[in-house]
């Protein structure tokens, strides 16, 4: 698979606008759901981060924590706070499924098990990384269908298509 440039922003202004128009460019529709998989701390506040930039496509968002269908908590936003993961949730099928870096350090099978269980026919699945080509170094893209992966930092967060 090959990365070509979908659209870029110019430096960390440009993260959530490039989040957003990521998630538009999925075709997901208002009550579709959109689950975040990635390990708790650090991937669950990027989740909660990227996650109020679309809250109001009217999505059904969750959090799975360390890919574990168990670990599926509903994100809502509550007013004066932002995004909060509530109560579990049975899990359910996807339309967009945004698999988050730290999932390298958990078992693969997680991930694996997440994406078959969780992924609709139709859906899309999203990497999403700080660490710019880290799915291509660990080889996620040989056993993962990577539609989209969206690299970010403090300059020029970069949305990638992946073509075969």
């Amino acid at each position: 698979m090959k990365k070509r440039v979908l659209f870029e922003g110019a430096d960390h202004t440009n993260m959530l606008p490039c989040f957003r128009r990521l998630v538009i460019e999925t075709g997901i529709r208002k009550q579709e759901n959109l689950i975040f998989a990635g390990c708790e701390g650090p991937c669950y506040s990027m989740a909660t981060f990227f996650s109020f930039a679309i809250r109001d496509l009217n999505l059904s968002l969750y959090f799975a924590a360390d890919a574990k269908l168990e670990q599926i908590r509903r994100l809502e936003y509550v007013k004066g706070v932002g995004m909060v993961a509530t109560e579990r949730e049975k899990p359910v099928k996807s339309k967009v499924l945004v698999l988050m870096s730290g999932l390298v350090h958990v078992p693969f099978e997680n991930t694996l098990s997440l994406v078959r269980e969780v992924l609709g026919e139709e859906g899309i699945i999203i990497g999403e990384t700080v660490v710019p080509g880290l799915f291509e170094e660990k080889e996620w893209h040989t056993r993962i269908p990577f539609r989209y992966i969206f690299e970010f930092s403090m300059r020029n967060p970069t949305v990638y298509k992946m073509e075969e």
